[in-house]
Parts: structure tokens; C-alpha cells; sequence
């Protein structure tokens, strides 16, 4: 499904209202398909306060509070401005319609707000850019602490339409009903905590309009692959999956190269070799028999053989690490650089083709020379800058984990909190490295990997809080990318 920022939405629009479809009929639609959802998804509510502010997210509200009243709910509107400062005429004509139904808007009520059995929070919508005013900031808090279920309409008020972040603070809503486009903020950053479960209304725009604007991104999406992840053929044999290389494990922190490489195997690379610390090459095989593991002084002979080599998991930035780095750069195969390695990357920063980043936000923020708090505020933009200064496939992992060539970018919406521990970004290089080991090609081992180390980890989190590394690397292999 392809995402749209505010700027493309608005054109969409525009687009839509220029093809004869009046901006009234528009946010008509939208208030109906919305009231129609709730009915599905909230079947005991009889009480609904409706909030509304001034644009057309309010006539939103409007609309919404106009089907609820005709089916019979119990209607209050909660207006946030006066109703001279409501800002466009469609809002205005449907105010005027709720009077005629007698349904007149009064400022926010505490008590009210307590008797609702649902909350529709149609207060900004997706224009607003600014921090939030101090009223709006405690109007929200007061929503918030009610605890009710609450339906947001086309986003949560106070969250960033492109980059899921709040403007201060922002509705915590069970379910959005978000209209015309789905939104990057809606799966980025806070975006997923805060929208709950989403659903897009396009109001009967013709899929020709959407064609004419170019999305800013899009979801990924399961379908069949041919990198090994489906059942293999009875006549094969290792050889014909590819030699993974995964260089890394300094001292205290062999874990990570470990964790990599039993990905790797798991994830069906047909030969998997660690170099490391020559001291520590023993314990990796006691812990991951199918791993082969040497010492540094073997690197060059075994980036030869290799398909692919990963770098980073388990390295600092000390001179052992900076001669295994400069050895790998010389070499012409695909790279998966992770971890310490990206650190290395941005002291001596390089543009090449041949490689995939997989940086967190922190480690995004030292190769871009920002803050990770830069790097959250608009992780599009950074994954955007990542690639024009490096080069290659960036993955930006997070909540929303972005890929991006330099051609389109790709949002992963699967995954769960329970998955924030240490060592999961190990894992993910590990299946990424198996994944081009086995053919794909750098793009499409990024988005693949990252769905399936989405989607076996959310699997895992079921009725858990936390998954350990070590557990999704088992399950790697038996997860059906499919669904």
C-alpha cells in the first residue's frame, strides 16, 4: 500500500474536488464511513462525544455526530473554538445542519467526557505543524486519562501526519479512520502506538487520481519469494546457497557475532563462517556448531570465497577492528555493515553501491553528524540523507523500520515492543546476509529480512513481554513469510 504525506494528500485532494467531487461530499463521506465503522467496531456504544475543532477535520466530527444522532446514539459535539472562528465554509454548513437536527456544540466538558461510552477526537486532522498550545496539551492529557476507547478521525490529534511524532502531546486512540491516503506518521515513530488499529477510507476517489502523485513511501507486504525461503527441492545441496562471511566478536562481546551468524544459518545461507578474535573462534563453534569460526588472520582468505560478508556485529572502534573494517572495504562483495562497523563508516565516511546499513537511530545520528532525537523527528528525511552520503540499501530500524535504494522507500508495519532487546539487530543482519548469500539482490534481501524478522519476532511476542535474540533465531526458519 503506498503512503502519502500532508503535501501529497492535499494534492490528492485538490485533484479530487477539480474531477467533481465537491470538498463538502468529500468530508460527508468520510463522516458517514466512519460513523458506519464505528457501528462494527464499538456495538454497545450508546453515548459518543464528538470533539471538533475549527478546519475540516472538525466538519468531520460534524458529520460523524450528524449519522450517530439519525441511528439513534446519543449525541454531544465538544467544540473547541468558537463558532466564529470555525475556518471553512463546508464545516459551517454542517454546523448548521446539526442545529437544525437541535444538536448544539458547547465547549469542552470534563463530566461529559466521563459519560461517553466512545470519544471521537476530530480536533486537528493532519495539517496542524506547530507545538501545541497549552490548552490543547491538557485538553488532550484530560482525554487521554479517561482511559475510554476513542475513534480518531483521519489521524490522532497532536501526531504527525509524516513522521509519527507528536507536537507535544497527542489522543491515544483505539482506532483511526484516516481518509483519502494512509500516512507515514500513522506507522512511524509514536504513529503506531498512538493510532491503535488503522483503517484507510479512500471516499470513492478513482485510482486514477492517486496515480498522478507520487507516494513518499510505501508498506511492505508479504508475497512469495525465491531466496530460500520457501521449501527447498529434494536435489540440492549447500554449495547452491551461498558462503556467508560475518566478521566481528570483540572481547566481551562475542554474543553478537554468535547471534549473527546462527542467524545467518537459520535464516538459509548454505555455508556460514565467523571471523573473529582467534582466542574467542573456539567458543563460537561450542555454541554454534553450524557455524564455522577462525581468526582475524584468515579474513582475506575467506572474503575470496565469500558471497557476502557482514561486518559490525560485536566491534568497537579499537585498531583490531579499524584493520578487519579497512580489509573488508577492499573487498568487491556485497557488504551488510552493522553495529560498530557503522561507527567506523561515519569517522571515515565512504559512498558505494555494494552495500546494505542497517543503522538504529543512534548510530544513524553519528553517520549523519546529528542527534538520534534529529533522526526520529523525521526518519524519512534521514534515511533519504543516509543514502545520498553512502550510498547502497539504508535500513533504519526502529518502529517502522525503513528501506530505502534511492528509488522508493518502504515501511515495515509488523513487529512488536516486545522485540526492543539487546542483540535483535544481530539477528537482523544475520538473516539479511543469508538472505543475499542465497541470490537476492541487495533491496530485496533488506525488505524480506526485515519482514521476516518482523513477523517471526511478533509470532514469538504473543502473550509475551520480551523476546530474547537467541529465541527468534530458532524461529526464523519455521516462520512462514506467507502468513
Amino acid at each position: 500500500m503506498n503512503l502519502y504525506g500532508i503535501s501529497q494528500t492535499r494534492e490528492i485532494e485538490r485533484l479530487a474536488i477539480e474531477s467533481g467531487l465537491s470538498a463538502l461530499l468529500l468530508i460527508k463521506r468520510a463522516g458517514f464511513r466512519a460513523f458506519n465503522s464505528a457501528q462494527s467496531w464499538f456495538p454497545v456504544v450508546k453515548r459518543v462525544y464528538v470533539l471538533c475543532g475549527a478546519g475540516n477535520n472538525g466538519g468531520d466530527g460534524f458529520a460523524f455526530a450528524q449519522y450517530a444522532h439519525l441511528a439513534g446514539w446519543q449525541v454531544d459535539v465538544g467544540l473547541v473554538v468558537s463558532p466564529a472562528q470555525i475556518k471553512t465554509s463546508e464545516s459551517v454548513s454542517l454546523l448548521s445542519e446539526l442545529a437544525a437536527l437541535s444538536i448544539l456544540p458547547k465547549p469542552y466538558d470534563v463530566q461529559i467526557c466521563a459519560q461517553a461510552d466512545l470519544i471521537v477526537d476530530a480536533l486537528l486532522g493532519i495539517g496542524l505543524k506547530a507545538h501545541l498550545s497549552a490548552d490543547m496539551m491538557a485538553l488532550i492529557a484530560s482525554i487521554n486519562a479517561f482511559a475510554k476507547p476513542v475513534l480518531a478521525l483521519d489521524i490522532p490529534s497532536g501526531l504527525s501526519a509524516d513522521t509519527g511524532m507528536s507536537h507535544g502531546d497527542a489522543i491515544v486512540a483505539k482506532r483511526t479512520i484516516t481518509f483519502l491516503t494512509h500516512k507515514p506518521g500513522l506507522v512511524s515513530a509514536d504513529g503506531s502506538d498512538m493510532a491503535g488499529e488503522v483503517q484507510v477510507e479512500t471516499l470513492g476517489v478513482s485510482e486514477a487520481i492517486f496515480e498522478q502523485v507520487r507516494p513518499v513511501s510505501k508498506l511492505m507486504h508479504i508475497e512469495q519469494t525465491e531466496t530460500g525461503l520457501e521449501p527447498r527441492k529434494k536435489n540440492v545441496h549447500k554449495g547452491m546457497f551461498g558462503q556467508a562471511l560475518v566478521v566481528g566478536g570483540d572481547m566481551g562481546m562475542l554474543g553478537a557475532v554468535m547471534l549473527a551468524g546462527q542467524a545467518c544459518a537459520h535464516a538459509g545461507a548454505g555455508v556460514v563462517r565467523v571471523v573473529t578474535r582467534a582466542a574467542s573462534a573456539p567458543w563460537v563453534t561450542m555454541k554454534c556448531p553450524e557455524v564455522m569460526a577462525y581468526g582475524e588472520r584468515q579474513l582475506v582468505d575467506f572474503l575470496e570465497r565469500a558471497t557476502v560478508v557482514a561486518i559490525g556485529p560485536g566491534m568497537s572502534k579499537n585498531a583490531w577492528a579499524k584493520q578487519l573494517w579497512q580489509q573488508v572495504l577492499l573487498s568487491d562483495k556485497p557488504k551488510i555493515v552493522d553495529a560498530g562497523a557503522l561507527r567506523l563508516l561515519a569517522e571515515q565516511p565512504v559512498h558505494r553501491d555494494d552495500w546494505i546499513l542497517t543503522p538504529h537511530p543512534g548510530e544513524a545520528a553519528a553517520l549523519l553528524g546529528v542527534t538520534a532525537e534529529d533522526v526520529q523527528k523525521d526518519r524519512l528525511a534521514a534515511v533519504v540523507a543516509l543514502h545520498e552520503q553512502f550510498g547502497g540499501v539504508i535500513v533504519l530500524k526502529g518502529n517502522g523500520t525503513l528501506v530505502y535504494d534511492g528509488t522508493e522507500a518502504h515501511i515495515c508495519d509488523f513487529g512488536d515492543g516486545a522485540l526492543s532487546s539487546a542483540g535483535m539487530g544481530d539477528v537482523l543482519s544475520g538473516i539479511i546476509t543469508a538472505l543475499v548469500a542465497q541470490g537476492a539482490s541487495l533491496v530485496q534481501a533488506a525488505i524480506e529480512g526485515v519482514m521476516m524478522h518482523a513477523r517471526a519476532g511478533e509470532s514469538l511476542a504473543e502473550g509475551a513481554r520480551v523476546v530474547v535474540a537467541s529465541e527468534l533465531v530458532e524461529h526464523i526458519s519455521r516462520h512462514n513469510l506467507k502468513g
